[in-house]
């Protein structure tokens, strides 16, 4: 190839090179500015919503029984007294019973006799104010036992009743928060800090936590009350709202 054919087929190569070079200034202007207002500390991850985590916390007890009895002996009684002092139940638990007895009579006996066992605990509960928790009872007899085995001591330990007693429980999130600096942030990421008074409170009042997983159902409506509140503004009963002049 001659020296005028490589300066003609180098000239239509250079606008190409140049649409290039504008195209790679254009994106480098378009980019956003690194790490917020410090270009030191590279890309910054958006911080997560402030949520508040709802746990579900189960406390258990045991309550042992003499051979073929289903009453609470003096001692059982007081430890299940004090389990109860120490969890503290409320309307908002739920407690599950479950009667078990040893291997020894039949089946159906062994049924009966779990049944009546948690008749008894759940009597010694009722005496003690525990009347409105939500109870789940399930007899078992000698179905589940605890410890495998025959002799005394593995039916010493499947003569029982067991208690478990779930409760929500609410994680409140990480307050405060200031990972992220304040003030002017060209990321346009949210603040660390925000939501976290919101969630925090709503954590804190909140009178059920199990509300916050799901939602409880509604009561039948009645148009009862919304009825008669019309029927009052327009009887003149309830008297209009005025606007109040506020001054400067």
């Amino acid at each position: 190839m001659t020296a005028a054919l490589q300066h003609a087929a180098t000239r239509r190569r250079l606008p190409h090179l140049g649409c290039l070079t504008a195209l790679a200034i254009a994106l480098t202007a378009c980019a956003a500015p690194m790490g917020g207002t410090n270009p030191n500390l590279g890309w910054l991850e958006a911080s997560s919503p402030k949520t508040l985590e709802v746990e579900r916390a189960q406390y258990r007890h045991t309550v042992h029984f003499e051979t073929d009895q289903a009453d609470l002996s003096a001692i059982e009684q007081e430890r299940l007294l004090t389990f109860l002092q120490t969890v503290a139940p409320t309307r908002q638990d739920t407690m599950m019973i479950e009667g078990h007895a040893d291997e020894r009579a039949g089946d159906l006996y062994n049924l009966e006799l779990a049944s009546r066992r948690i008749t008894s605990v759940g009597d010694f509960l009722q005496d003690h104010g525990l009347g409105g928790i939500t109870l789940h009872a399930s007899a078992f007899g000698e179905r589940v036992p605890a410890a495998e085995g025959s002799d005394s001591e593995s039916w010493r330990q499947n003569r029982r009743v067991e208690l478990v007693l779930e409760r929500h429980l609410v994680e409140l999130p990480p307050c405060p928060d200031w990972s992220r600096e304040s003030g002017l942030d060209y990321s346009n990421l949210p603040g660390s800090n925000f939501g976290c008074a919101t969630q925090a409170n709503l954590g804190l009042m909140v009178a059920n936590p199990s509300d916050l997983v799901r939602g409880r159902k509604l009561a039948p409506a009645s148009g009862i009350h919304a009825a008669e509140s019309i029927v009052r503004y327009r009887t003149g009963e309830v008297v209009e709202l005025q606007e109040e002049e506020l001054g400067n």
